[in-house]
C-alpha cells in the first residue's frame, strides 16, 4: 500500500486549500455541519477495474477530509464469475485501504453473474434463484466479518434498469431481502443490514411509494435500516427535483406507519456532477454547496444515519457532456483537487 506520510499529507492539504481559494472563496470557514453518524464516500463500479495505485490515491484524498466511511462495491458478477470460485482481490484492497486510513466500510452487495441469471439479461437483472444471491452474501460476510459489519443489499431497485426491468420490482427485490437477510445474520448476528438505496423518482417509482410496496410485499423484519439517494442537482435542495429531498421524510413516515420509525435512513449516495449545464451539471462551487446543504439538512433529522458522497474522482473530466463521468467531489480524472476538496479538508 502506497500510503501518505505526515509531510506529504501536509503538502497535499495545502494544495487543496490553495486550489479552493483560487477557484473562489471557501464556502465556509467553519467545519461543515454533518449528520451525527458522519459522512463518507461512495466510489461505484470503477472500484472493480481501477489500478491499486489509483485506488490508493483516491483513498488518500478521502483521508484528507473528515470522512468516517467508505462504501465498497462488492460486485457479485466480478467476484464469482464461476459458481463457487471467488476472486476477492479488488475488494480486499479497498476494504483494507479504507480501514488503514481510519474509515469504516459499508459493503454494497449487488449485480448478478451470468451463471445466476436468465440468459441474455442485463448485468443488473435479478438472479433466477434468490438463494444464489443469499449464498454469495453469506460468503462475503464470512470473509469480511472481522472487518465489516454493515451491508447494503442491491442498488436502486426502484429504477427499472437496476433490477433488469423485472416485473413487480418491489416484490422481486423483497425476495432478495428475504433470502439474504437471514443468511447474513446467521454468519454475523451483530451486523447492520440495509435495504438498497432508492433513487429520486416520481410516481410509482418514487422512493416512498416503492418502500411502501416493499412493506406490502413483506419486507418488514428483513432490514435494519433503509437507504436513500438524495441527489438534488441541478437546482439544489430547495428546488427538490424529483422529490429528492422531500421523499426522505415521506419514506421515514412510511417506516413509522409500519412500526419501523426507530430505524435510521442511510444516504448511501448523493452529490452533483460538474458536467456541462446541458448535461445537468453545476459549477464546482455549486457542487460543494449542494453537498454541504444536504449534509446540514441531514444533521437536523434525528432519523438520519451516515451519508455517502458520490464520488471521490471524476471518471473522465474532459467528457463534460456526460454527467456520469463528472461526479467526483474531490478530484479530477488526473488527480487535480476540486473545490469541494478544499471545503471538506481537515
Amino acid at each position: 500500500m502506497r500510503g501518505v506520510g505526515t509531510w506529504s499529507r501536509c503538502i497535499a492539504l495545502m494544495l487543496l486549500l490553495v486550489t479552493a481559494t483560487v477557484a473562489g472563496c471557501r464556502i465556509a470557514e467553519a467545519e461543515p455541519v454533518v449528520p451525527a453518524d458522519g459522512y463518507g464516500f461512495s466510489v461505484g463500479a470503477s472500484q472493480i477495474w481501477m489500478s491499486a495505485e489509483d485506488a490508493d490515491r483516491e483513498l488518500d484524498a478521502a483521508a484528507l477530509t473528515n470522512a468516517r466511511w467508505l462504501r465498497v462495491h462488492v460486485d457479485w458478477h466480478a467476484v464469482e464469475k464461476v459458481k463457487g470460485e471467488y476472486d476477492w482481490g479488488y475488494v480486499d484492497h479497498w476494504i483494507d485501504g479504507a480501514r488503514a486510513r481510519g474509515m469504516r466500510v459499508l459493503g454494497l452487495i449487488t449485480n448478478t453473474p451470468d451463471w445466476a441469471k436468465a440468459p441474455g439479461t442485463a448485468l443488473y437483472a435479478p438472479p433466477t434463484d434468490a438463494a444464489d444471491y443469499a449464498g454469495f452474501a453469506a460468503a462475503v460476510v464470512k470473509r469480511y466479518r472481522d472487518r465489516v459489519t454493515d451491508w447494503e443489499l442491491w442498488n436502486e431497485p426502484n429504477l427499472p434498469r437496476f433490477l433488469g426491468f423485472a416485473e413487480s420490482r418491489a416484490a422481486v427485490y423483497v425476495g432478495l431481502l428475504k433470502a439474504a437477510y437471514p443468511a447474513i445474520k446467521a454468519v454475523q448476528p451483530n451486523s447492520t443490514v440495509i435495504s438498497a438505496g432508492l433513487s429520486p423518482a416520481v410516481g410509482v417509482d418514487g422512493p416512498a411509494n416503492f418502500l411502501n410496496d416493499m412493506y406490502v410485499n413483506g419486507a418488514k423484519g428483513y432490514f435494519d435500516a433503509v437507504a436513500m439517494h438524495p441527489y438534488v442537482f441541478p437546482a439544489g435542495l430547495a428546488a427538490d427535483p424529483d422529490n429528492a429531498w422531500s421523499d426522505l421524510a415521506r419514506a421515514h413516515d412510511v417506516m413509522t406507519l409500519n412500526g419501523d420509525g426507530d430505524k435510521k435512513v442511510w444516504m448511501t449516495e448523493f452529490g452533483a456532477p460538474t458536467s456541462d449545464p446541458a448535461a445537468e451539471g453545476v459549477s464546482q462551487q455549486e457542487q460543494a454547496k449542494q453537498i454541504l446543504d444536504v449534509l446540514a439538512g441531514l444533521a437536523a433529522a434525528g432519523w438520519a444515519g451516515p451519508a455517502f458522497i458520490y464520488s471521490i474522482r471524476d471518471v473522465d473530466t474532459a467528457n463534460r457532456g456526460n454527467r456520469e463521468d463528472n461526479f467526483g467531489a474531490l478530484l479530477t480524472t488526473d488527480f487535480q483537487p476540486k473545490f469541494t476538496a478544499g471545503v471538506l479538508a481537515r
